[in-house]
């Protein structure tokens, strides 16, 4: 885990967190939810009690015109396209043939310049998994925020010790990335993300299948 001395520049960054924690579920802070947040930010923050660096953030939207039109002006401010825009997985991992299409979105994930991601995801059809958790959890949710770390299974067990209990039982790794899921009893999930080179990429095919196959044979 990647943890910071107290200092007064940490203790301004953690205040700029976007989140609240309500109940053990995080929500953006509604003046949080702006291309303006995220140009600023320094992807350093406090969560549940550590200070900690935010891989990436992930915004969900109502729809994929309202995920473009915010992409766009990220893009105003600097960023710049990593991945994407389509449509999960069929246009980034076509080799998912058994990917539940209850499960699938439009995608896109942009580099900010200050080195930090953000995620943009929207429902791929009215009433599927993601349009019924907006619908549950508003517009606010935090569908999960991955964290740069150093050591994932240091990490894990750190996160552990908190509550969060592991989507699946190994972490996945393809030789990049390394990427582990926890869950909370709320529902909250924390991906915990350790990159061996510097890069943009939120996921690998490889590493997608291997956690479907090992989160099915968990259940």
């Amino acid at each position: 885990m990647v943890f910071f001395q107290q200092s007064e520049r940490n203790l301004e960054v953690s205040d700029r967190s976007p989140f609240v924690e309500v109940g053990g579920r995080l929500r953006y802070k509604r003046e949080c939810m702006t291309p303006e947040y995220f140009a600023r930010s320094p992807f350093t923050i406090e969560l549940y009690g550590d200070r900690a660096v935010v891989d990436h953030f992930v915004l969900s939207f109502a729809d994929a015109s309202h995920l473009k039109r915010f992409g766009d002006r990220l893009r105003e401010r600097g960023a710049r396209i990593a991945e994407g825009p389509g449509q999960w997985p069929d246009d980034f991992c076509p080799e998912l043939d058994n990917f539940p299409d209850d499960l699938a979105m439009y995608f896109l994930t942009l580099s900010m310049p200050s080195g930090g991601l953000v995620v943009l995801i929207a429902p791929h059809c009215s009433g599927d998994r993601l349009d019924r958790d907006r619908t549950e959890d508003g517009d606010r949710s935090v569908p999960h925020v991955a964290l740069r770390v150093d050591n994932i299974h240091i990490a894990a067990r750190h996160w552990q010790e908190k509550g969060f209990i592991p989507l699946s039982p190994t972490p996945q790794n393809d030789g990049n990335l390394c990427q582990c899921f926890l869950r909370n009893w709320a529902g909250q999930i924390i991906e915990l993300i350790a990159r061996k080179n510097e890069g943009h990429e939120t996921f690998s095919c490889k590493n997608i299948r291997g956690l479907r196959l090992s989160e099915v044979g968990h259940t």
